[in-house]
């Protein structure tokens, strides 16, 4: 469990797989709820065989499966059983949340429809995570994954090189993990709500739903233009990559003239802030590609990287490096906001006495972070079977 206190005695039981779900209840448990993690018996999370793998052959464990997983109990339950279904009702029962990850009308097909569980536990936050919600429509039944949310939101149209360029897509997850993040939101505003009423709330969290709100930016350009944002420069706001003189890469944006006005201080070329092609902020966003980005890789040329990003910085312009991922992982500013966590897992014992680090609950709350857990094996948290009370008619 979290070293962080802030939901410590709220239980969460949670049908969940692969990652939407199990990011959702992986924020709940770093911020110190008990998390019940139900699953198949023998099998458990599909994300469980995932590669890479670490550790022994017979007790490893996976990357796909443990950032999102850890600090959690995992209990085993056959829910073609009635016996295990009552087990499930007895932890509902007990809990305070429920989250489910499943496609739309599995808890129906085990007796524990929304309607049913909202009558028998009205207590209870029930939050679904499904890829097009659960109240119909002409998409409900659609098997969903990241990559499809990305595609239908209109994520993977705005990533490329060009109009002309196949769309691509953004990290794998992306979706999933915002879906969990607001799904999570959620299931706070819930709760606060039953402090107050007593009362439990159904969420509803559809990932299309979800993704098609976080293109908020280029859904309102369209709305206010009437032209379909794609693609390759954004007519709205001066925004791109340049190179140094080492070849690195920096991400740049100069959304407004007293921007321009700083950038053009740190290149040394005042006569820019008034050339009638980059005089307005709109100019500039066109023109981006064929004259902006020239002007700053010339000025650069001699420079690093981080050189170049330092002038500007000091110029007042926001630019950042274009990092690696290695870099990213040894950043001395996210060692010093405790961002990577050991995994403290005999299993994962390196030669040299290390362990392999993941990201944590990026937030700090009085200074302090969280402490994820270990990884759970499977059917660790079996003992709820026999603990779980008597009191709920099946």
């Amino acid at each position: 469990m979290s070293g962080l206190g802030l939901l410590r005695g709220v239980r969460v039981v949670s049908l969940e797989q692969y990652i939407s779900g199990p990011y959702c209840t992986s924020i709940l448990a770093d911020a110190g709820a008990e998390v019940i993690k139900v699953e198949r018996p023998g099998a458990g999370d599909p994300r469980r065989t995932y590669d890479p793998r670490l550790g022994p052959e017979d007790d490893y464990v996976s990357g796909g499966f443990a950032s999102y997983n850890r600090g959690k109990r995992s209990l085993e339950l056959d829910l073609r059983q009635e016996d295990d279904v009552t087990t499930l009702r007895h932890l509902l029962a007990e809990a305070d949340v429920f989250v489910c990850n499943n496609r739309p009308g599995s808890l129906e097909r085990l007796g524990l429809g929304v309607p049913a569980l909202c009558e028998q536990f009205p207590h209870l936050v029930i939050c679904e995570i499904s890829g097009f919600g659960t109240t119909g429509g002409p998409y409900a039944d659609r098997p969903a994954f990241d990559s499809v949310i990305q595609a239908m939101s209109g994520m993977s149209s705005l990533i490329g090189a060009s109009a002309d360029s196949p769309p691509d897509l953004a990290p794998m997850g992306t979706m999933d993990l915002l879906s969990g993040i607001y799904a999570t939101l959620g299931i706070l505003a819930a709760l606060v709500q039953r402090n107050r009423t007593g009362q439990g709330t159904h969420v509803d969290a559809a990932m299309y739903d979800i993704g098609a709100a976080f293109l908020e930016r280029p859904l309102t350009l369209h709305e206010f233009t009437g032209e379909v944002p794609t693609r390759g420069i954004d007519r709205f706001s001066p925004v791109g990559a340049f190179r140094a003189g080492d070849g690195g890469w920096i991400s740049i944006v100069i959304p407004t003239d007293d921007m321009w006005r700083r950038c053009c201080a740190a290149m040394g070329r005042p006569e820019l802030e008034t050339d009638p092609q980059l005089d307005t902020v709109l100019k500039r966003a066109e023109r981006m590609k064929d004259l902006v980005v020239p002007a700053l890789e010339s000025w650069a040329a001699g420079m690093t990287r981080d050189e170049t990003v330092a002038k500007l910085q000091a110029a007042g312009q926001p630019a950042g490096a274009v990092q690696t991922i290695d870099e990213v992982r040894h950043c001395p500013q996210l060692a010093h906001r405790g961002l990577f966590i050991p995994m403290a897992d005999e299993r994962l014992r390196r030669e040299d006495g290390s362990h392999p680090a993941l990201p944590h609950l990026p937030l700090l709350f009085d200074g302090q972070s969280a402490e994820p857990g270990l990884v759970p094996r499977l059917g660790s948290g079996n003992e709820l079977r026999s603990t779980t009370g008597s009191d709920v008619t099946p």
